[in-house]
């Protein structure tokens, strides 16, 4: 047997991975990039239950409940182990809450609270998302590429009313396969991004998001970074019913090394 011949097949994907490296904007040859975003959101939000076999009692966080929205970030990061081959996750935090007085009788999981009740109520939890980029087309002025991931949020939704000593909370934490598209495109010391990705498992639930960005390159390794990030996870597990919009502005620094 020729023991050279894997020897020899290594040597050639190491090869053309080199050669790929070579058709990429240098900005793109990294081993390792991180990204940190201001991200201001607006929320929309329902949480409900399935209350006797009936799925029902949705309520909304914002009307209902005068959870108002809040700022918070993103931190991104990407591991290149070859050209147009990565590993991409992303991480933010979720942090509502609200107290008022509700005005209409509203039933919450299955618990009734009467018009003028106290209601304090809380969003809280951490998003995830995870996946395989795969760049299909990558030349000087960019590339674009196939995502294989999931998203996940981990938390849920918890109301009180104080002069009555009532809890109830929700917590559906499902994880969701997602697929999707990424692209970027070099024009100067600008480059520009566009990023979707999405997928549904029936009643169990969905999740999509959309990034848009804009970037200067001060260096070749360092951007600032301005755009719009749009993310719906909805979740049902068992009783609990769970449903989390978030869209806004993003602005913040891209680091490749």
């Amino acid at each position: 047997m020729n023991r050279s011949l894997p020897l020899t097949g290594l040597a050639l994907v190491f090869a053309a991975n080199a050669a790929f490296a070579g058709d990429l904007p240098k900005e793109e040859q990294y081993k390792l990039r991180g990204e940190y975003l201001e991200w201001r959101p607006k929320l929309s939000s329902q949480v409900g239950a399935t209350i006797s076999g009936i799925t029902g009692n949705f309520v909304d966080l914002e009307d209902d409940l005068g959870v108002a929205d809040k700022r918070t970030y993103q931190i991104r990061a990407a591991l290149q182990f070859a050209p147009g081959h990565k590993l991409r996750f992303s991480y933010t935090p979720v942090d509502y809450s609200g107290d008022v007085r509700v005005g209409r009788t509203v039933t919450i999981l299955g618990q009734t609270f009467d018009f003028s009740t106290q209601v304090v109520s809380s969003l809280r939890g951490k998003l995830y998302f995870g996946a395989y980029e795969f760049d299909i087309v990558k030349t000087r002025a960019g590339y674009f590429g196939l995502l294989l991931g999931a998203q996940y949020f981990d938390g849920g939704a918890a109301f009180a009313a104080p002069e009555f000593n009532i809890r109830e909370a929700v917590s559906p934490t499902v994880p969701i396969p997602v697929a999707g598209v990424t692209a970027r495109g070099y024009a100067g010391k600008m480059s520009f991004e566009g990023e979707f990705s999405g997928l549904t498992i029936g009643e169990r639930g969905h999740a999509y998001e959309l990034n848009l960005g804009a970037r200067f390159h001060v260096a070749e390794k360092v951007a600032a970074a301005g755009g719009y990030r749009l993310v719906k996870v909805q979740g049902h597990d068992n009783t609990d019913f769970l449903s989390l919009r978030m869209g806004g502005f993003t602005f913040g620094l891209e680091l490749s090394l």
